[in-house]
């Protein structure tokens, strides 16, 4: 018995009795385990129920469905019984007293008391116009469900699939030529599909403008894309008859199913997955269900959510880890070298999760990103590090901070005013904090990445342009960006240190032009001691790279890698002294 949905008869009576004063759907509670129905008087002047409460409540009801839809009542009503579900949504019809069936809508929710077992919910009549859309004249979404929930009561199980149409960019079509020719365009959609359609499956219309098309007699996956081929085929033949008056394309998604016991909401949410992923990959084209890559998907959304809740249990498991920056001109402290001269640190982002564990960054950071939740985080790492940089700047003075700002931060919320809002609780000295972001996000929009770092620079704060290498970075923007620094990415830098001599070259040339602009370089992915010294010669300024140290807790990052200006000072003595005495 669920616990959250315990509750008192009396008073789920009086909530019913005051509703069915207020509206003209039929509330019911039928408790399943006593077989007793309770119902609005008012269905008894339509349909020919004993009262308007009665026991052998599934049978009476029964006598009142038409014939052919009592199967499919009959399998949901077994399935809530034996708490497999606790919903009931069903379309199907009951027959008035005139003897004619009546289509209705049937929803309810399961609901317990300490010995009941109640369905409570309404029933309403459905207009045999919203059966049938006007614009194509296919049938709409009631009939598809009970088309589907007949075969399945059937056997409990079907075969065949589900195949899904929207039309791209739709919007635009009607935003450019009016809603007559969007309509214009649905329609011949739909003539298109019926004929594609033949002998392989059924077509409905479901909401705006997407299309459905079902079978349930066994057809299989390679059918499904038959039938997108068909469809493509039909579109272009119809562009042609209409001197291409109207050009459009559509994007599909199918799943295939074979002796399959799932209810048709669950189908459901494969299929959605399906479209979605066709228009994700470029629109016009079919994509076909595939059970990893949903399980990927659905695991996605569990770490989404799961996230979600982390922020707002005041970000728990969210810590930042800091790896360290090494001066490349000064690269050890002490005349021994044996302690590197750290001079800042990258803050990085980790989350474990209560019930999954410590995950990777590239497990979570996408999800973040993708569902925005990077913006509320974001907030919460620059402050963090904020606070942390100011802590560590009374032990040493010149210590910097470098923070990534995520490229939907800088998209998608007012990143200037979280930046202010930071620097002044905190209270650090923006000297000592840098702004990393990363040049290929801007690619289009290098005007706007120039005018973002003006207004930082007016803050003083340093700026950094990360993962310089990739993708397709743009060295004219190098010129306008007005950046402290340029880090190079570790695979950029890994193919020179391991023998690429083209690459080497261009590293050489980035470096040389980089400091003719007044900017530092800073090369990352130092992995070996034979990296430092490939790379030397270039004359980088700062290092970073699991060499000097991988990103550690705070803790640990300041036993480790943290020299006070105090200790700083000793070692500079120490080491002055012994040049004394060589000399």
């Amino acid at each position: 018995m669920p616990n959250q949905n315990l509750v008192s008869r009396t008073q789920l009576e009086e909530v019913v009795a005051h509703l069915n004063e207020c509206t003209d759907a039929y509330i019911f509670i039928y408790d399943l385990k006593a077989d007793t129905y309770t119902i609005s008087p008012y269905v008894l002047k339509n349909f020919a129920f004993p009262s308007s409460a009665f026991n052998n409540a599934r049978q009476t009801i029964l006598d009142v469905v038409y014939p052919d839809d009592r199967p499919l009542l009959s399998a949901d009503l077994d399935l809530i019984r034996a708490g497999s579900k606790d919903t009931h949504n069903l379309e199907y019809r009951w027959v008035n007293k005139n003897g004619k069936p009546v289509w209705i809508s049937c929803r309810g929710k399961m609901f317990w008391t300490l010995t009941e077992e109640l369905l409570v919910g309404r029933v309403t009549v459905i207009d045999e116009h919203d059966k049938v859309d006007l614009l194509t004249n296919l049938p709409m979404e009631t009939t598809m469900r009970m088309d589907f929930g007949l075969e399945w009561a059937k056997r409990r199980k079907v075969s065949g699939f589900l195949f899904k149409i929207d039309i791209d960019n739709l919007g635009s079509i009607n935003e450019q030529y009016g809603m007559k020719t969007g309509d214009r365009v649905i329609g011949l959609l739909s003539k298109c599909c019926i004929k594609a359609c033949k002998g392989l499956a059924h077509v409905y219309k479901l909401n705006g403008d997407e299309l459905l098309c079902m079978n349930l007699t066994g057809k299989n996956a390679t059918d499904a894309q038959k039938l997108y081929q068909r469809l493509k085929r039909y579109i272009s033949e119809i562009e042609q008859q209409t001197e291409y008056e109207v050009v459009f394309t559509v994007s599909a998604g199918a799943v295939a199913f074979f002796n399959d016991s799932s209810q048709l909401d669950d189908l459901f949410k494969k299929l959605n997955y399906t479209l979605v992923e066709a228009k994700r990959k470029g629109r016009n084209n079919l994509t076909m269900y595939n059970a990893v890559d949903y399980t990927k998907h659905l695991r996605s959304i569990e770490l989404q959510e799961k996230l979600r809740e982390s922020i707002k249990n005041n970000f728990r498991g969210f810590e930042l880890y800091f790896q360290p920056v090494v001066n490349a001109k000064q690269l050890y402290l002490d005349d021994a070298k044996t302690v590197f001269n750290v001079i800042g640190s990258e803050a990085l982002l980790r989350w474990a999760c209560p019930e999954l564990g410590r995950l990777s960054p590239d497990d979570f950071v996408p999800i973040l990103e993708k569902s925005g939740l990077i913006i509320p985080v974001g907030r919460w790492i620059m402050l963090t590090a904020f606070n942390q940089c100011r802590e560590w700047n009374r032990l040493y003075k010149e210590f910097r901070m470098s923070v990534n700002l995520s490229y939907i931060q800088v998209q998608k919320s007012d990143v200037l005013t979280d930046v202010q809002i930071a620097l002044e609780k905190s209270n650090v000295n923006p000297h000592n904090i840098t702004l990393e972001l990363t040049e290929s996000g801007y690619m289009d929009s290098g005007n706007e990445l120039q005018n973002l770092l003006v207004e930082f620079k007016k803050m003083n704060l340093n700026i950094d342009i990360d993962d310089f290498g990739t993708g397709y970075s743009n060295l004219r923007y190098l010129q306008h960006l007005h950046a402290n620094t340029l880090k190079l990415d570790y695979s950029f830098v890994h193919k020179a240190t391991n023998g690429d001599e083209g690459d080497r070259k261009v590293i050489k040339h980035i470096t040389q032009m980089a400091h003719e602009l007044g900017m530092t370089v800073c090369m990352e992915g130092i992995e070996t001691h034979d990296d430092i010294a490939k790379l030397a010669p270039f004359e980088p300024d700062k290092f970073q790279g699991f060499y000097f140290g991988r990103p550690v807790s705070a803790v640990q990052f300041r036993e480790h890698y943290l020299h006070t200006d105090a200790e700083r000072e000793i070692m500079a003595q120490k080491k002055q002294q012994s040049l004394d005495v060589v000399l």
